[in-house]
């Protein structure tokens, strides 16, 4: 008798869960990446060599602006259409156990989805940000990380990636176009709040974007900009077709620091193409960076990726970046130590999705 009432009372502690899942879905998701690449060039006291990192660049074996996550994502149906949506992602590191956890999060936002389109409100990445339109992003290869885009380690998310907090965002789609826009909201005065938006027009089998971002008198998580003027402006197209995809992109970027002196000003230039064969990609990124007032920048990567499945992906390459003098540390981090230097990496690695 005993043993049937426990039974029972199990069964009874798992119906709760079970019910209340029967309205909501609770996904938990991951990825993980790391690489082994040799990096060479630089000064003459840059130590080349095989290093293990993340994701980083050529010449600047690092961790971060990479795709490592773990997270939660609930959906809540709350009938006539609406959802109530929360998502929590934590970045980490997988090169050494006293990494862990980094101290920022990824995104962390709470919103309504529905007819109406949908509202998120928390921390989050820029409409700006369209990073992903790399095939190489978040690998050593990447464009943003060599000069050849906007860095999200040096401008924070006001660059290809990172993120905000105390963001606000709408998006929606009206037939071909679909529309996000945001606000950063600064908690210490809120007439220095950043904004952004993007357009993407569905103009199949292209892509056509614009997007924009201000910010001023903005500090937020951008010690750099450090309560300066910040706008950017880019036009991007995506053409894909059979096993091609051509991906071209511009960028024009501008900002002053507190005082109201420019301290950067120009425009990035990326091209990519992919040729799709069975299971592999082969790629080619081109990019530079044009500063008005101080050193230009040059990148170029070619690499294979192998798509073992939509969830494990292997890829190998090599990655240039050549800096000319006096070129800005917000273009990468490797460009600190460049000085009129250039950089290789040649490497692969894994990345495995859950």
């Amino acid at each position: 008798m005993k043993k049937q009432i426990l039974a029972v009372a199990v069964a009874g502690a798992f119906a709760v869960p079970a019910f209340a899942a029967a309205d909501s879905s609770v996904t938990l998701f991951g990825q993980l990446q790391t690489q082994i690449v040799h990096h060479s060039g630089g000064p003459s006291d840059f130590d080349s060599g095989f290093r293990v990192h993340d994701v980083g660049g050529a010449g600047n074996p690092v961790d971060g602006a990479g795709p490592n996550r773990l997270g939660v994502m609930v959906d809540h149906d709350l009938g006539n259409g609406l959802s109530a949506i929360a998502k929590f992602e934590q970045d980490f590191n997988t090169s050494g156990g006293d990494a862990g956890f980094n101290s920022d999060a990824r995104e962390i936002y709470v919103g309504l989805d529905g007819n109406f389109g949908r509202v998120i409100a928390g921390r989050m990445a820029s409409p700006f940000v369209t990073a992903g339109k790399d095939p190489l992003n978040a690998t050593f290869m990447q464009a943003r990380t060599n000069g050849g885009r906007m860095d999200p380690q040096q401008l924070g998310g006001l660059g290809e990636g990172s993120y905000l907090d105390r963001g606000i965002q709408y998006s929606n789609s009206f037939g071909i176009m679909s529309m996000n826009v945001a606000a950063f909201v600064d908690n210490t005065d809120d007439s220095n709040t950043a904004y952004a938006g993007r357009l993407n027009f569905d103009l199949n089998p292209v892509d056509l974007y614009v997007a924009a971002n201000w910010a001023d008198d903005y500090d937020g998580q951008n010690d750099n900009l450090g309560g300066g003027d910040f706008r950017a402006y880019k036009i991007g197209a995506d053409w894909r077709a059979g096993p091609f995809r051509l991906v071209g992109e511009a960028t024009d970027f501008k900002w002053k620091d507190e005082a109201g002196e420019t301290t950067g000003d120009g425009n990035t230039y990326f091209l990519s193409g992919t040729y799709t064969m069975g299971r592999n990609d082969f790629v080619l990124n081109l990019g530079h960076t044009r500063n008005d007032d101080a050193g230009n920048v040059d990148y170029a990567a070619i690499a294979v990726k192998h798509n073992f499945s939509n969830r494990v992906m292997a890829f190998a390459g090599v990655s240039y970046a050549d800096y000319d003098d006096d070129a800005p540390t917000y273009v990468s981090r490797a460009a600190t130590i460049a000085d009129g230097n250039s950089f290789t990496g040649v490497g692969g690695g894994l990345r495995v999705s859950f």
